[in-house]
């Protein structure tokens, strides 16, 4: 029997998925190019750094290993594994086991989206604080799962507040997901919010996953007391005493390292949460690129002195963003971490019933500068948008003088 159907049709799941905002506004970006007009681009979270020459030299000697020329190991390089697990007891004091407690991933987005898929069935609830960087909604739904916004309030300082989840809500999640320093809005949280977090999560039997891609971008405050810890320096989740029951954290090598087109990350936590995520991984991928693994080790091994330029570098252009911004006269929040401002919408858009995609658009169109409209992140992400600080500070200037004679 012919069929009555015309076309082939995707899941419904990805026919109703939100469409990502930064291939419209690419495509507003590449008329006005055509234009002849100068973009700036303020939009998309990739670094404008290049990648360290050492990184790039092992990545050519490690591609021309016939070995890593094959298919990876699955579970990953060992000499990675351990490289990774000596910046993380460094850097948290923290010791993992390579073999059982960390697991190489295509980026850290990847393994948040398949963590998904390993855990989620149909109407599981995750529970995401919003505005969210958007595979952490984008997994749970195309796994098959339903979410739970938990509004990021600017009155909270953009800090989820756990005692205003539901009861009913807790009682049928499965995951909850954290990521401070936080994408959007570059709030921060302390150890204490940790514990917490895991405290709630071990009473319900939730899984926490926290993201943590902004481990080494945080912002230093003047009244910090020499020899103190930073009160803003991002703290491990397994720092916290009994996480490792219940809990699996991400990290990358897109953001400091600047190695966002190598797809380089990896996940570390509960042995059994990690194994199971391998699981899946060894049914639908073949693993991490063995060349890329080696570019990894070369890239820690340029140390806190390299991690700490970076930092600075982000602080300097941080701190230069706020005060033009604050000269506006908008009403931001000063970042305590991450790469980004997350700056209100005027006034005047939301009377006139306009959104955070029209503010950018027009911002984009009368001026050059790209930056995302709140949308893109959620439901409590709208009458915002988002500025990354990736343009050196020359071009970040020019952004901030166009912004201003925009918004005057």
């Amino acid at each position: 029997m012919k069929s009555p159907y015309h076309k082939i049709l995707p899941s419904l799941r990805l026919v109703e998925m939100p469409e990502y905002a930064f291939g419209q506004l690419d495509a507003i970006k590449e008329e006005l190019k055509a234009e002849g007009k100068e973009i700036i681009d303020l939009s998309l979270g990739s670094p404008d750094t290049q990648t360290d020459p050492i990184v790039l030299q092992a990545l050519t000697d490690g591609m021309a290993k016939p070995r890593n020329q094959k298919y990876p190991i699955f579970s990953g390089l060992p000499a990675f594994k351990e490289k990774c697990s000596e910046y993380f007891e460094g850097r948290f004091g923290v010791k993992l086991d390579p073999k059982e407690q960390i697991l190489p991933l295509n980026g850290s987005k990847e393994g948040i989206a398949h963590i998904a898929f390993a855990y989620m069935q149909e109407g599981h609830l995750t529970i995401i604080p919003s505005p969210y960087y958007p595979v952490h909604m984008r997994g749970t739904v195309l796994a098959g799962g339903n979410v739970y916004e938990l509004p990021l309030k600017p009155e909270n300082n953009f800090i989820a507040d756990l005692d205003a989840i539901p009861e009913d809500v807790l009682l049928r999640a499965r995951m909850l997901i954290l990521s401070y320093p936080n994408n959007p809005t570059g709030a921060v949280v302390d150890k204490a919010y940790l514990e917490k977090a895991v405290a709630l999560c071990k009473e319900y039997n939730i899984l926490l996953i926290n993201d943590l891609a902004y481990a080494d971008i945080w912002f230093d405050e003047p009244d910090d007391k020499p020899g103190d810890r930073p009160r803003n320096k991002p703290h491990s989740i397994l720092e916290v005493r009994g996480a490792m029951d219940i809990a699996i954290e991400f990290h990358t090598f897109s953001k400091v390292y600047n190695m966002a087109g190598m797809r380089l990350g990896f996940a570390v936590g509960n042995p059994d949460i990690v194994q199971t995520l391998y699981k899946l991984k060894t049914n639908i991928d073949y693993g991490v690129c063995m060349g890329v693994q080696e570019a990894g080790i070369a890239a820690v091994n340029l140390g806190d002195d390299y991690r700490e330029q970076v930092r600075l570098e982000y602080q300097n252009r941080r701190d230069y963003i706020y005060d033009e911004l604050t000269k506006m006269g908008l009403k931001v929040n000063k970042p305590g971490g991450a790469m980004y401002f997350w700056i209100p919408i005027p006034k005047r858009y939301i009377d006139e019933n306009k959104n955070s995609f029209d503010f950018a658009t027009d911002i984009l169109e009368a001026t050059g500068v790209a930056v995302v409209p709140g949308l893109t992140f959620g439901r409590y992400g709208e009458d915002y948008v988002r500025i990354a600080m990736v343009q050196p500070m020359d071009k970040i200037k020019i952004a901030m003088e166009r912004l201003a004679s925009y918004l005057a």
